[in-house]
Formats: C-alpha cells, structure tokens, sequence
C-alpha cells in the first residue's frame, strides 16, 4: 500500500540518517521515485545532516591540536553547548526549507476541457497549414500564402503549425 506524503515526513529523517528498516527504506524510497516534494525535503536533509558532521569533524579537529589541562568539566560543558547551539541552527534550518518546499505553489493541471481546446486548435492549425502548403506550389497565390502563414502564427501560437507556418513566413 502506498504511504501519503504525511506519513513518509515522519520517516524522511530516518532514511536520510539510513537508519530505517529495509522494508520502510524501500517504501519510502518508492515514495521519493514519485513525489518531487518528499525528494527536496530528502536532499535538504542530507545536505543538513552533512554539513552538521562537517561542523563536528571540524571542531573536533581543533581539540585535537590544543594541550589545555583539563581541571574540569567546564570546557566541555562550553563545547556542550556549541554543539547545541549548532544543532539547533541546523534543525531550523531544516525546517525552514521543509516549509519552504512544502509551500512552493503547485502548477494547476490543465482540465478536460483545456486540453481538448488546445487538441482542437492543433487541428485547425495543421488543417490552415495543409491548405497553405498545397497553394504555395502556385506560383501567382504567394501573397496568399504568406498571408495564410502570418494567420495560422497569430491565431495559433502554441501549435507546431505555428511554428512551422513562423519558419516559412521568413
């Protein structure tokens, strides 16, 4: 059965983290096949999660190299909270562009009724078009045809006779 894009959230930071059983990985890969959505908020957290173990690495690499005496936990309370503080950025960040993709405006699906308008116009187009070329060996109907060209390119714009009729105008 397949999961909604509600129910996949919940696990989108698992399956970036790869922590998720076979099962859930393939169903929530399934899933991200489908659903450009889900496939951004995936991206965005691995980019999160990277840069989060880069910012760890790189501060663990620092330690490494000073020889402070240790007299008590306070230094590594200090790094504590760095490392906080650096998560925190990281999860708002994160949710800022789970937010930001989750809202980006959907483009309307064409009706029935639009797509069968816009086949309709295809028709009419090519017919004019047909009629057009059929002249055009006619060597006293140029004007005609030129006019019949500039007719099918502005009254048809989006076809491929347009197009076509456009090429042959020039």
């Amino acid at each position: 059965m397949e999961k909604s894009c509600e129910q996949i959230e919940k696990l989108l930071v698992d399956y970036a983290d790869g922590e998720l059983s076979p099962s859930e990985s393939s169903d929530v890969a399934e899933h991200l096949s489908k659903c450009e959505a889900c496939r951004r908020t995936v991206v965005a957290l691995q980019r999160s999660l990277d840069l989060a173990g880069i910012v760890w690495a790189d501060g663990l690499e620092e330690i490494k190299g000073v020889g402070l005496p240790r007299t008590s936990g306070v230094s590594r309370f200090k790094w504590r909270r760095y490392a906080a503080a650096v998560a925190g950025i990281l999860v708002v960040a994160a949710i800022s562009i789970v937010c930001v993709t989750r809202t980006t405006p959907k483009q309307a699906e064409p009706t029935f009724a639009e797509i069968e308008r816009q086949i309709d116009e295809s028709g009419r187009a090519a017919r004019l078009l047909a009629a057009a070329e059929m002249l055009a060996d006619c060597p006293s109907a140029k004007s005609i045809v030129k006019q019949q060209y500039r007719y099918i390119a502005e009254t048809y714009p989006r076809t491929p006779a347009a197009a076509q009729a456009k090429l042959r105008i020039r």
